[in-house]
């Protein structure tokens, strides 16, 4: 899953239904994150969320 910080939020797409979906930046410390559309749990890692915030600064 690839995240893009946009804002106060991560934009991500569901590999599953290929939906776009928006998670506060805040809430990303969860390990979990679900599909708004058709609700596939996702796993994030931390190497993920870390690797885009260092990619943003």
């Amino acid at each position: 899953m690839k995240l893009i910080l946009q804002g106060d939020y991560y934009v991500w797409y569901c590999e599953w239904c290929d939906s776009r979906n928006l998670t506060l930046w805040t809430r990303m410390d969860a390990e979990n994150v679900a599909c708004g559309a058709c609700h596939t749990p996702f796993t994030v890692s931390d190497e993920s969320v870390g690797e885009q915030r260092a990619g943003m600064m």
